[in-house]
């Protein structure tokens, strides 16, 4: 079937992706009333029409901190890529490197920034940055994106607690074996606590920021 639109693409994903790996994809917390707003909220979205206007060369490009874009869409910080596919963030840098645009690595991403670096070296990067208790550990990932050209950050504010994700506890959800947050790899050998935090069951939550 040919897939021509996002919800050709999300009803693709649902049916080969597991039961779990598609819950964790598609819902939210609780209710899920937030994502329901959002995306309501998109489709309250009007284009204003351009009538007589001269249309036969149209240009999508655009600028963002002095960098040219092909559009001017991102793609936002998502979480755990490996579990739709095997190579993860990897083959979305490289699409997004590939379309010109800015993609915005998230901080639980399943391959490392390097990794994520030497796939798609010429695309354009921001990176989605929690602020922990420990400033020594947010130090060191900002350093680290900063030492490997990322643009910007883009500051999660609003996960004081992790969202009661209702389908996540009903499927015991966990990433399986072979994956885990690169990015925090040789970390935890100094400070423990932070690994403890991110395997925790998802039934408790805990405080990401003062």
């Amino acid at each position: 079937m040919a897939m021509v639109c996002l919800t050709d693409f999300e009803e693709y994903a649902k049916a080969h992706l597991s039961k779990s790996t598609w819950d964790y994809y598609a819902a939210g917390a609780d209710e899920c009333c937030t994502r329901d707003d959002n995306v309501l909220a998109y489709k309250r979205i009007r284009l204003r029409p351009r009538i007589l206007r001269d249309v036969s060369v149209s240009d999508t490009r655009t600028t963002v901190q002095g960098t040219e874009i092909s559009f001017p869409v991102g793609i936002a910080p998502t979480a755990f890529h490996c579990l739709a596919w095997h190579e993860g963030e990897v083959a979305t840098a490289r699409a997004t490197e590939a379309l010109n645009t800015c993609y915005i690595t998230s901080t639980y991403s399943t391959c490392s920034v390097e990794e994520i670096v030497a796939a798609a070296p010429g695309g354009y990067r921001w990176f989605q940055l929690y602020v922990y208790r420990d400033r020594k550990l947010s130090e060191h990932i900002v350093r680290r994106v900063e030492g490997l050209g990322y643009k910007a950050l883009v500051l999660t504010v609003d996960v004081p607690y992790t969202g009661k994700r209702r389908n996540d506890i009903r499927n015991q959800f966990k990433l399986p074996p072979h994956l885990k947050v690169k990015n925090f790899d040789g970390v935890f050998q100094v400070n423990a606590l932070y690994w403890a935090i991110l395997t925790v069951s998802i039934s408790h939550p805990f405080t990401l920021s003062v």
